[in-house]
This record gives C-alpha cells, structure tokens and sequence, in this order.
C-alpha cells in the first residue's frame, strides 16, 4: 500500500516536470521561430471566454464597490447640502425678522414724529396674559421718567397705561383689560363714549351707544382726553360691527383695537401731549 503511493507520488512528479519542460520548449519555439504564430489566433478562440469567465467575478466586485461608494458619496453630499440649505433658511429667516423689526422702528418714529412733547422710548421684556388680565412688562421704570397712568402707544395706536414701576422696569396694563376703560370720539362724527377691554386681545366694546347714535363699521375711535390720563388724538380702534336687538335702548358696538396688543416689540411713554394736525 504504501509503496503503490510512493510509486504513484513520483510518476505525478515526473509528468509535472515533463509537462513544464514542454511548456518551456514551447515558449521558447514560439518566441525564437514564431512556431504557433498561425495557431494562436485559433487559441485564443477558446481562452478568451475562459479569461472573460474567470474575470467576471472580480469585474463584478469592482462594479459593486465603485457602485457603494458612489451611493456614499452622494448620501454625504446630499446631507452637506441639507445642512447648507437649513444653514440658509436660518440665515433669511434672520434677514426677515430683522427686515419686519426695521419696518415697526420707522413706523414707531413715524408716530413719535406727530407727538409734541416728551418721549420715552421702551422695549418690551415680558407677558402677563390670562384668560381676562392682560399686562407687559418694558424695560423702562422711574429712572427714566416712567410714571403710574402714563400711557403707553405702539406705532398704530393707543397700548396701554403704566400700572407699577421700579427703577429699571415698568407694568402696563393693556387697553384689552376686562378693568381698563378708555374715554373716547369718532373721529367722523365727535360722538363721545367709553371703550372698555373684554379681554379679548382681538375685541373690546363701546358703552352705552344709543340706537340713535350715527356709527357703522369703519368707523375710527380716538382718545377723547376727557379723563386727563389719555390725551385727546390718539387713535383706538375700528368699530366691526354695530348689533341693534330689539328691546334694547342700546346698541351692541364691538371694536378692534388698532394697537398690535400682545404683540409689539417698542412701545413709546408719552407725558401730557398733543398730537399735531397733518
């Protein structure tokens, strides 16, 4: 047995040598005297499909890794450009927040501009707002002239008045208040009543309108100044809606207040004033 695979190992070995002696010969035939010059184009007939289906493989290994890291290229690329455009995003909505704060400071020193007497410019620092009391806090207090009653305009109209002050800090109440009442006239007509908070930021009422009385939407409320608190000019609110129900010697006059309550940034502290005519 063993001497049969002794036998066998070395007649293996003796065609191997014999095989690459051949192989060597050949070779070197065909590279001295061109000896398979006219056969190899046959060979190759038949090694090429060997050599296409031996490459495939790794042709196809690289198709798959070219391919992998082309998808990774674009998932980054694609992540970079969403943090650009989000980076972008951030950067306009800046842009716009600045571009509306410029547009309420011009309006602001628009409407300072028709005031005669002194001014004291506020920025507003905080809300106190529930279901009925509606109170801001500015960043204006007795050190710089700041007074309970003071009223207190935006750029559209009539905000409020000083309720409390520190040094530095002041509270005023919003004319929406369910407890603040404003003295005030149409200004079509010169009708005089009381506007009174519901509070509702978006509504407050008139008091007291007779059916008699010439008002309809549209129409624009001003401070009377009756109450020396509020001097007289200051715009107030537009009437919505005028409801007369049967019975009732009173109209039903619901008004929008023109001050963006709840909503501006700067806020002007006027004392004892007159608005000039334009």
């Amino acid at each position: 047995m063993n001497n049969s695979l002794f036998f066998g190992g070395r007649v293996s070995s003796a065609r191997f040598v014999v095989l690459v002696i051949l192989s060597m010969m050949m070779i070197v035939a065909d590279i001295r005297f061109g000896a398979f010059s006219q056969v190899r184009p046959y060979l190759s007939l038949f090694v090429t499909p060997i050599q296409v289906v031996v490459n495939t493989p790794q042709k196809m290994l690289n198709w798959a890794g070219e391919h992998l890291a082309s998808r990774e290229d674009l998932v980054k690329e694609n992540q970079s450009l969403q943090a650009e455009i989000l980076i972008l995003r951030s950067r306009q909505q800046r842009l716009d927040s600045l571009h509306a704060e410029n547009v309420r400071l011009r309006e602001l020193l628009d409407a300072s501009q028709r005031v005669d007497e002194k001014i004291v410019m506020a920025e507003v620092i905080g809300f106190d707002q529930n279901a009925y009391s509606h109170r801001l806090m500015i960043d204006k207090g007795f050190s710089s002239g700041a007074y309970v009653g003071q009223p207190v305009l935006d750029a559209t109209g009539v905000l409020g008045q000083v309720v409390e002050t520190a040094a530095y800090s002041s509270r005023v109440l919003l004319i929406a208040d369910a407890s603040h009442f404003v003295p005030v006239q149409l200004a079509r007509t010169g009708f005089r009543s009381i506007l009174r908070g519901t509070g509702d930021l978006t509504r407050m009422e008139l008091v007291s309108v007779p059916r008699s009385v010439d008002i309809k939407k549209g129409d624009v409320l001003t401070t009377s100044g009756l109450d020396e608190r509020f001097p007289s000019g200051y715009p107030v609110g537009i009437v919505r809606s005028v409801k007369y129900t049967q019975g009732k010697a009173y109209a039903d006059v619901a008004v929008v207040p023109l001050a963006q309550l709840g909503r501006s940034r700067h806020v002007m502290l006027i004392e004892k004033s007159k608005v000039r005519e334009e």
